[in-house]
């Protein structure tokens, strides 16, 4: 196991006390130190107009997206995180940061199946980020594929089938099959996690826990960029409490460590990153996880349970044919 991911959790990692609301409990983490590159939000670079994003052609291409950053800062975009508009909604199949400077393309999922026309030309931040439970499988077939040499791609059938799947856990529904309006019906639940769980001064991460288990650790390296995804990312994991299994035993911090120890142990492969550093994917008994490390510094990190229901998927199937993307053209 890489040193680095030990020296991270070991020494710069600082567990806040345990919160409670409902079914979900959360350990804010702080970072004892700060390094890394510096880099705005996805969020702060849509809105000042320095990334623009759009299809790469006008006939698009449902996994790729074109990315221009005209601006004079790096610019962080999360894995999970949707963006909204053009001919569909999408999620980033891995976390990137585009240099100053630059342009890319980026690997996407498509999070609204039933819509392949214009809504505007260029994307914007949709406010949401796709689920844990969501991300775990997302993020399982994305790591076979780059283990397979074929790049960032996912199982796209296998996103449409788990956003269908949490549109019924949630008893909402969408006409274009959009991921978005399942948090749009719920907006008014979510806002009461927002108001138990606030951003605290100097938290850059956090571990949740839905029904006493831990669903998932997440972090990046700078606080002020936290602060811009905190919400987001909290209601991420609301979004998973009714398909989420309950734990034996009642929320707890030493459970955090738990996981927290076997994420140590966990075997990493790295992979060049689409954007700047390295893409480094982990596995750990019951664990998935991911993190973007530049200049040996992890700029962000999450893992996740890994879906129970999903892994007797075979390898055929845990990969979406091509017919799959073709059909989403004609939608």
């Amino acid at each position: 196991m890489d040193s680095i991911i030990r020296k991270h959790l070991t020494e710069r990692l600082h567990l806040g006390d345990l919160q409670n609301h409902k079914e979900l409990s959360v350990v804010p983490l702080f970072c004892t130190e700060t390094g890394g590159p510096d880099y705005v939000t996805l969020k702060e670079a849509l809105a000042d107009g320095s990334l623009t994003i759009s299809e790469v052609s006008e006939g698009g291409s449902v996994p790729e997206l074109k990315v221009i950053n005209s601006g004079a800062n790096n610019v962080l975009m999360l894995d999970g995180e949707e963006l909204a508009g053009a001919k569909q909604n999408r999620v980033l199949n891995t976390t990137i940061l585009i240099a100053a400077g630059s342009s890319a393309l980026i690997p996407v999922s498509c999070t609204e199946q039933g819509r392949w026309s214009y809504r505007s030309a260029h994307f914007e931040d949709s406010n949401v980020s796709m689920s844990p439970s969501l991300r775990s499988r997302k993020n399982a077939s994305v790591s076979f594929s780059l283990n397979e040499s074929r790049g960032y791609r996912s199982d796209q059938g296998a996103v449409w089938e788990s956003i269908e799947e949490l549109h019924s856990s949630h008893r909402t529904s969408s006409g274009t099959g959009a991921m978005k309006d399942a948090y749009e019906a719920r907006r008014e639940d979510l806002s009461a996690y927002q108001d138990a769980f606030p951003c605290l001064d100097g938290q850059s991460g956090m571990a949740v826990l839905i029904k006493g288990r831990v669903a998932g650790i997440e972090m990046v390296s700078r606080p002020l960029a936290y602060q811009q995804l905190h919400a987001k990312l909290l209601n991420s994991y609301a979004m998973d409490i009714p398909q989420a299994p309950a734990g034996q035993s009642p929320a707890a911090i030493e459970k955090v460590r738990k996981i927290l120890e076997r994420m140590m142990e966990a075997e990493e492969k790295r992979f060049q990153s689409v954007g700047r550093g390295e893409d480094c994917r982990y596995t750990a008994r019951g664990l998935l996880g991911s993190g973007l490390l530049v200049d040996e510094w992890f700029v962000h990190m999450a893992f996740f349970r890994t879906n129970e229901r999903h892994r007797s998927r075979t390898t055929e199937e845990r990969m979406a044919p091509m017919s799959h993307r073709r059909a989403s053209r004609a939608l």
